[in-house]
Formats: structure tokens, sequence, C-alpha cells
């Protein structure tokens, strides 16, 4: 498996390169500590890449969503799961909104943050539960539910779409996506804008919420 893996603390570079290492046979991981590391790596091995793991708060960013907002925008179909060392819920619920495939806190566990990561590769969405609970309870993802929720139209797609749906929901990049259907990058680039179209997604995990919500069998 290939990681991404951009945070300005080498010491947590460090114990994740070997997390990732040690759970992952075979696996690599690049690393990068600013935002402009990030984009870098991104324009470079997006297509690549099964899991980017990002701080927030890199040095070079403007706000602590807009680097998040930037890299959804240019790459849809990468998953990202959002590492943090300031847990606000107004930022966790903006994660989500954007389209991060997760948020955890730098404060978790070995154990708990390898669950994690493999949870997000199988394709669901990650927030430690306690987070979600108080977020619930005090009423910051209220917004974000009833976006997200609001009642979809019957969706039609064709076999070929969901059989790359499906694949998205598993977590898989382009280029894996491409070649388990054995499709070209242009086709598998177009399946997923139309899916995203039809759902009136922007990303993979709206498209993902959508496809559950209109009764897809797809991870969350």
């Amino acid at each position: 498996m290939n990681f991404l893996l951009v945070d300005d603390h080498s010491l947590i570079v460090q114990a994740l390169s070997v997390l990732l290492k040690a759970k992952f046979e075979g696996a690599q991981v690049l690393t990068g500590s600013t935002a402009e590391d990030a984009r870098a790596l991104v324009r470079e091995h997006s297509e690549d890449t099964d899991l980017l793991i990002l701080d927030l708060n890199l040095p070079g960013v403007q706000t602590p969503t807009s680097l998040l907002e930037e890299l959804v925008q240019t790459n849809p179909a990468l998953k990202i799961l959002v590492l943090s060392g300031i847990v606000d819920q107004a930022n966790i619920m903006r994660v989500l909104q954007l389209g991060a495939a997760g948020f955890v806190p730098k404060s978790l566990d070995t154990n708990m943050l390898s669950d994690a990561i493999t949870f997000v590769l199988q394709g669901g969405v990650y927030i430690p539960t306690q987070l979600l609970s108080q977020s619930q309870k005090e009423g910051f993802f209220t917004e974000a539910a009833v976006e997200m929720q609001q009642s979809t139209p019957q969706v039609r797609l064709t076999q070929r779409q969901q059989e790359v749906l499906h694949t998205l929901a598993r977590g898989l990049p382009v280029k894996r996506i491409c070649r388990e259907l054995n499709l070209s990058e242009g086709t598998v680039k177009t399946h997923i804008s139309a899916i995203y179209r039809a759902f009136g997604a922007r990303n993979r995990t709206e498209a993902l919420i959508a496809a559950r919500r209109a009764g897809f069998d797809v991870v969350l």
C-alpha cells in the first residue's frame, strides 16, 4: 500500500511511518512537513496513493481547513484522513463537510489509530466515538446532517458505474481501480465524475453517504 504522510512534528511522522510499515507489509510511506510538501506529494503521487494522512496545522496554511479544501477540490478521489492536535468541534464538522474520510486527534492511542486507518482504507468515514457523541449533544453536526441527509431522488447508475462506486467504497485509489476493472484512467475518472453528479456530491465521502442513503450497498 502507498501512503502520504504530512505533519510538521518529526516524532509523529516517524512513529506513524513505523506503524504503517509494521501494519501493512511492503507499505511505501512518503512524508512531508509543510503545506507545499503536501501539494507536491499529491501532485506527483495522488493516483497511486491509498491514503493521505494530513495534519491540519501545517506551516503555510491560511486557515485550519484551507489546505484540505484545496486538495479535495483538485483531487476529489483522493482519500484523506485528517490528523490534528486541536480538537475543535467546528473544524471537525467542516472537515467532514469538505469530504475527509475521517478525523483523528493526535491524542488517540496507537491501537485506535491503527483501527481508524484500517476502517478508512476499507471505505469507512471515521470519527472517534467520544467526539461524535459530544458533537451531536452540542448540536455541532446539525447543519452537516441536514445537508447530507436530505431526501435523495432515485438515482440510477449503469452497471459499470456501480462497479466503480463499490471500488470507491473499498477505498481504492484511481490507478488500482483502473487495474481491477481493466479500464483506462480517463474512463475511470469519467465514471467517478458521473457518480458525483448523480448524487449531487462534491467528493468521495459525500458520494458514499448519498449512495448509502439511496439504497446502494456501500460501507459507511
